[in-house]
């Protein structure tokens, strides 16, 4: 396992001065800098001179709203993803992360739509799928899901049959856990998270580490993300069973306000890791 979170930078030149503030965090992945601009060639450059440092470049994200309706839109938005894939792959980076999207005219990728947990939303979003990898000769790097409540691409079983049902090498989940947390699995995210394993371990391209609490004063059903070590997941069974994938797969933490937030949870992981037996690699392992 590999953690990072954070810290990252936009240039070759930008990669040794951070190798001080990984080694204080026992950090060892980062982000993949903005490649819309880069030649191959310099992607390349890049993830060589960051493996020569110790470092994976782990992921990085496009995040526009897949499911559009307009057909136009949709085109040129898939047209995104493919260009971001062979230049990740040069750079030797693990994933390029999507969500599936949504139908609502919000065209927001996190908005209900009860489309979204139709078969016909799966047979439609596996397209797409195949039309963003089409032709792609990826070596290195997945194009990986993240699974959210909105879609069909929620719960373990849905998301293996969903991944067999593209059948490509290069097609996989990039697993957060926490949100795949339903009100079943609150108070028992270590069945959730033994089954997601059971199923998906093989598929998984990255990894985000978060922890999820329930805000007992909203009047209705409200969950949030906290601190990981304050909520409710079952962080021993997740870092053993994350222990089990292959050594470089990157875990990030995200989603925080602050630098010293990020130390928090850094220090944190550590811990539990120690506690569960297993460690994340550094730098130098």
């Amino acid at each position: 396992m590999r953690l990072g979170g954070f810290y990252g930078t936009n240039s070759i030149e930008g990669l040794e001065p951070l190798c001080d503030t990984l080694d204080t965090h026992g950090l060892s992945a980062i982000g993949a800098p903005s490649m819309n601009e880069w030649t191959d060639d310099q992607c390349a450059a890049f993830g060589e001179k960051a493996r020569s440092l110790g470092m994976v470049v782990g992921e990085t994200g496009v995040w526009t709203n897949l499911m559009i309706d307009d057909a136009d839109a949709r085109a040129e938005r898939i047209g995104m993803v493919r260009e971001v894939l062979p230049k990740a792959d040069a750079m030797g980076c693990h994933c390029v992360v999507t969500l599936v999207g949504t139908r609502d005219s919000a065209d927001h990728s996190l908005a209900m739509h009860p489309y979204m947990k139709t078969d016909g939303a799966k047979a439609e979003f596996r397209e797409i799928v195949l039309k963003i990898l089409d032709g792609l000769d990826l070596k290195t790097t997945r194009y990986g899901i993240e699974p959210w409540h909105n879609t069909f691409f929620y719960q373990p079983e849905d998301i293996a049959e969903f991944i067999d049902s593209v059948d490509h090498p290069s097609f996989g989940v990039h697993l957060d856990q926490m949100n795949m947390v339903d009100q079943a699995h609150f108070f028992d995210t270590t069945t959730l998270i033994n089954r997601t394993f059971d199923l998906l371990a093989d598929k998984v391209a990255s990894v985000h580490l978060k922890d999820i609490r329930e805000d007992f004063s909203h009047m209705f059903l409200k969950w949030d993300e906290v601190y990981i070590g304050d909520g409710v997941m079952d962080y021993d069974t997740y870092l053993k069973r994350l222990a089990e994938l292959p050594p470089d797969t990157p875990c990030y933490c995200e989603h925080m306000a602050e630098e010293r937030d990020y130390a928090l949870c850094f220090a944190r992981l550590h811990h539990l890791a120690d506690k569960a037996g297993v460690k994340f690699l550094r730098r130098d392992d």
